[in-house]
């Protein structure tokens, strides 16, 4: 018997099989060469910190995931010529590439200072559309399901001009057509920049939020042809001066319809319970889930929903700044929440990281939600002003163990510094397993090929409905 036992433990550790959740960086292997550009500029402008959101779905219909991905470029300053970069959509061959499809799809149609994306048949043609959020001008490019878009904006009725970052498609008001919600951010003049942080050479920063005034946010109502009229007020969405960056729809009281949570940039974050009809209620204060668990705002950013304490009804995962950590709270019915962050290990895990997209989805089959994180500073300097900060920061898996997360190592991501920003997961291989996208402010979109033992499956999440900046991602 005691041979048999030495046998077989010999014979484990020469196993090729992977164990625990792993990834493995496939960028070069799958010809992905975005790099996102900040148009970063001496007066440091706050928009460009923000990095940008990207897509995942099936834009051309041959039954695999495409990827699309948000660009920035030259700010929309007075006598700056645009630098020509666009948003870039690869599609998926099938066999573990992608090619780089943006011009022949019309993709590029709109040249925009972009920040987030929504993805949906907005329509009803049968076909995906794309919504995007910008520095400006925003856009709705409808798609003929060929991964060809044309720009309908105009015709859509949707317009406005101003700084807008997270974007949702859902069915608000239960017609059967998709309703789009957009979070409006910043009030910023970018022909008088202000001056923050020390006035020496080198020391300039960029600024908080809190020096600027916020925007409300819209609520655009599809008239059941992808036209759309501004349903706001109508909808009870009027106070939502916030600072939004983050929006997710999901059935937080179990009643049958989509109510809707707001990440807000340092002021109150806000849960709307959708009462029925496209009327919503503010349940913020009642619900605790505005403020952390000392009754803090916090810099709301990446949001996830999904069930993960295993009790049938779904809970909230924010992302935040450094020292205010993630946040994670617990449905307890009746719109009810309890922030339960530290009693679950997720405080000091996130407390030094800025958070920026996150998803939420059973990286390692034991039939629970993990987490993952991507990170970044805002600040570029931040070295200058704090010992053991940094402007690039690892990515976090978070792995659940019966409600309590615990950051363990997952191959290649969060290997690398990176000012990470948008996270998303989908089957891109068609293997079975999630595999995982990262976007970067200024840096390369990279790739993350599942290679677990047993891969993951998504639930409810961030990759489900948009997170920060709109990341988006829609599958069968």
């Amino acid at each position: 018997m005691r041979s048999f036992t030495l046998l077989t433990l010999l014979l484990s550790a020469c196993s090729n099989e992977p164990e625990g959740i792993i990834f493995v960086d496939v960028t070069e292997e799958w010809n992905l060469d975005f790099v996102h550009d900040a148009g970063v500029t001496p007066e440091k402008h706050l928009p460009e910190t923000m990095g940008a959101g990207a897509a995942l779905a099936d834009f051309d219909s041959d039954g695999d995931l495409d990827l699309y991905l948000i660009q920035g470029g030259e700010l929309p300053v007075p006598g700056v010529v645009d630098d020509g970069n666009t948003n870039r959509l690869y599609r998926n061959m099938g066999d573990g590439q992608l090619v780089d499809a943006t011009h022949a799809a019309g993709a590029a149609a709109h040249t925009g200072y972009g920040m987030g994306v929504a993805v949906g048949d907005c329509d009803g043609n049968g076909h995906l559309d794309i919504y995007l959020s910008c520095l400006g001008e925003d856009a709705l490019l409808f798609g003929n399901g060929t991964g060809w878009f044309r720009d309908g904006t105009a015709a859509s009725g949707v317009r406005d001009e101003r700084w807008t970052a997270g974007c949702v498609f859902f069915d608000a008001d239960q017609d059967g057509d998709l309703d789009l919600y957009v979070t409006g951010y910043l009030e910023v003049d970018l022909t008088k920049p202000t001056w923050c942080g020390e006035q020496r050479e080198g020391w300039r920063s960029y600024c908080h939020p809190d020096h600027y005034e916020g925007l409300s946010d819209r609520y655009w109502r599809n008239e059941g042809d992808g036209s759309f009229v501004d349903g706001t007020r109508e909808a009870g969405f009027s106070d939502s001066m916030g600072k939004g960056l983050g929006a997710i729809p999901a059935d937080f009281d179990s009643d049958g319809d989509l109510d809707l949570y707001v990440a807000n940039d340092s002021t109150e974050n806000r849960l709307w319970v959708n009462e029925g009809g496209g009327s919503f209620a503010d349940g913020t204060l009642l619900s605790g889930t505005g403020v952390n668990g000392r009754g803090l705002t916090e810099a709301g950013m990446g949001l996830a929903s999904g069930d993960f304490d295993s009790d049938g009804d779904l809970d909230l995962y924010v992302t935040n700044f450094d020292d205010e950590s993630n946040t994670l709270y617990r449905n307890e019915g009746e719109l009810i929440f309890t922030d339960v962050t530290a009693r679950s290990g997720l405080d000091s895990p996130t407390r030094m990281q800025v958070g920026f997209g996150t998803v939420a989805a059973d990286f390692d089959s034991d039939g629970d939600l993990d987490i993952a994180v991507t990170n970044g500073h805002i600040i570029d300097n931040i070295e200058l002003y704090h010992d053991g900060k940094t402007h690039a920061q690892r990515a976090l898996l978070l792995e659940n163990s019966g409600g309590t997360f615990v950051s363990v190592a997952a191959g290649d991501f969060g290997d690398l510094l990176r000012v990470g920003r948008c996270l998303l997961a989908g089957d891109l291989d068609s293997d079975g397993d999630l595999d995982l996208i990262e976007t970067a402010c200024g840096g390369a979109a990279r790739i993350y090929r599942n290679d677990s033992a047993s891969g993951g499956s998504a639930a409810t999440s961030a990759g489900a409905q948009p997170s920060y900046l709109g990341a988006a991602m829609l599958r069968d």
